[in-house]
């Protein structure tokens, strides 16, 4: 029976509330470092275009491939950057509110999904957020599949620090994850994800990690993790996936048995 090595991937996910000054560049790049990550997903970038010597500023240069959502303004944004030694990746789709990347894995070839998504906060924008989560198609029985990002929902009341809350926007919520079969890889170490950043501060889970089905199966070992909170009102958190490597054994011919009695004649019987 053959042996497995294994091989650990991470993904950054940090909703960062505008990347266009240089504290936050410092910020992104103290992030991506301090996660050890392949793929970075960063959301509400407030930024309508990318270009690699614009990366370059928050990003090291391994992280050579990114797709991103432009925002819409001054609101929202979406950037997945990641290293194309380690996956190659396909644009699936860019919308709004999230963009799906098909990657495939260097040392294996095994393709799994990745959407990085940004729900709005209201209007006829959430509603079409909810819309396109809902209609996600995960057709096939073996589609791993991960869906992260700041989702702007919260799944029960217990996801706040304070009485109150939204009792039908948590029933839409955990309506779309049942439809859609999501299941949840929790977040280990904090309870909540944003804060108000006020001196009597609100808390709350807006931030979410979700897969297939299958993922469960595949990768067993994902978590997800918080990262140490920097002064930003959402906290930057890192999916750890493990994964086993096939490892052959390997016959070693040692020079000193041919001179071992009786070997010819063991030989001749095994063969």
């Amino acid at each position: 029976m053959g042996t497995t090595n294994t091989r650990n991937w991470n993904i950054l996910n940090w909703n960062i509330r505008g990347i266009n000054d240089s504290g936050k560049h410092k910020a992104v790049r103290a992030k991506i470092e301090e996660s050890a990550c392949s793929i970075f997903c960063l959301q509400e970038t407030k930024r309508e275009h990318f270009e690699h010597s614009y990366i370059k500023k928050f990003a090291p240069k391994r992280f050579d491939k990114f797709a991103f959502s432009p925002s819409q303004g001054a609101s929202g944004g979406i950037l997945v950057g990641w290293n194309s030694s380690i996956f190659s990746g396909q644009v699936l789709e860019i919308n709004n509110f999230a963009v799906t990347i098909l990657f495939t894995a260097r040392h294996n070839n095994k393709p799994w999904k990745l959407s990085s998504v940004y729900g709005p906060c209201d209007g006829e924008d959430r509603q079409m957020f909810v819309d396109w989560l809902n209609e996600l198609q995960i057709e096939e029985e073996e589609e791993n599949w991960m869906i992260m990002g700041d989702f702007n929902f919260y799944r029960s009341l217990a996801n706040r620090n304070r009485a109150g809350g939204n009792i039908n926007d948590i029933f839409i919520f955990n309506e779309v994850i049942s439809n859609v079969g999501l299941q949840e890889i929790p977040l280990k170490g904090r309870k909540y994800t944003w804060s108000n950043m006020q001196d009597d501060p609100l808390l709350e889970q807006l931030d979410w990690c979700f897969t297939s089905a299958n993922w469960i199966s595949a990768y067993p070992n994902t978590l997800l993790m918080p990262l140490s909170k920097p002064t930003y009102d959402h906290t930057p958190c890192v999916a750890l996936i493990s994964t086993s490597i096939p490892k052959a054994h390997l016959f070693r011919f040692e020079n000193f048995w041919v001179e071992q009695p009786g070997i010819l004649e063991i030989v001749q019987e095994s063969w």
